[in-house]
């Protein structure tokens, strides 16, 4: 890894490879939500986290376009219960968008409630009865947590739906519940074929949600906003801020 904190791709025995990558969950936060008709209750929309995205020189970067076609990172997020990984979602972050400010990125694990769209986070009484709030979250040691060498090579191509990353937040539905385990993968990727070009590297970390607490929001007994939204409810338009 050079001064500028960028890796370099080394050529062995017929094979390029790229030597001691690692990435990192580096740390997480609960974005609240505040429900109910007067916003007097808190429950929580998920949690946003941040992990490290391992970057490249300049030379680096054309060598993996021009001769593989590998032009991106891809992420998976999986959820581990009772031993069993099961993936969430995948997304990619193009090395042309990375900058030597891009240090690491955010994605947000969130509830179904609030993960369906930008409208639904604005209901004051949230979809499907989502009352849920997470009391707690660590990040400990994953069981990979060495620095490794990442050979490319045609692997398969990504079959589940893989969405882009611009640095908009990033959002993936957890489901109903976020109790669990999660950790995050990566591979070298060729966007427009879906190819991935390399094994998954497992980033350093997992974050586990112990418990979640059920609130009660009395105010929003019997109301039921994705099907019939409040008034209230309503995406903020950029008119409404104007000075009339």
């Amino acid at each position: 890894m050079s001064c500028s904190g960028t890796h370099e791709i080394n050529f062995s025995n017929g094979i390029h490879f790229a030597k001691d990558i690692s990435s990192e969950i580096e740390k997480a936060n609960i974005v609240p939500w505040k429900v109910g008709l007067k916003k007097e209750v808190e429950i929580s929309q998920g949690l946003r986290f941040f992990t490290t995205a391992p970057r490249f020189d300049n030379e680096s970067k054309e060598l993996l376009q021009n001769k593989y076609g590998v032009d991106s990172w891809i992420f998976r997020l999986s959820r581990i219960k009772r031993g069993q990984a099961t993936p969430l979602g995948h997304f990619y972050l193009k090395f042309q968008n990375m900058t030597r400010n891009t240090k690491n990125i955010s994605v947000s694990l969130f509830y179904q409630a609030a993960a369906v769209s930008k409208r639904f986070r604005f209901f004051h009484c949230p979809a499907f009865s989502h009352r849920k709030k997470i009391q707690s979250y660590k990040i400990i040691p994953r069981s990979t947590t060495k620095k490794d060498d990442l050979y490319i090579r045609s692997i398969e191509r990504v079959k589940s739906r893989v969405s882009r990353f611009k640095f908009s937040p990033m959002i993936i539905s957890g489901g109903r519940s976020l109790e669990g385990k999660y950790i995050i993968d990566l591979a070298f990727y060729n966007e427009k074929t879906k190819q991935r070009y390399s094994d998954w590297l497992p980033a350093q970390g997992a974050i586990v949600v112990p418990r979640e607490l059920d609130r009660l929001v009395a105010s929003c007994s019997g109301i039921k906003e994705e099907l019939r939204p409040l008034p209230q409810s309503k995406v903020p338009d950029i008119q409404d801020f104007e000075i009339k």
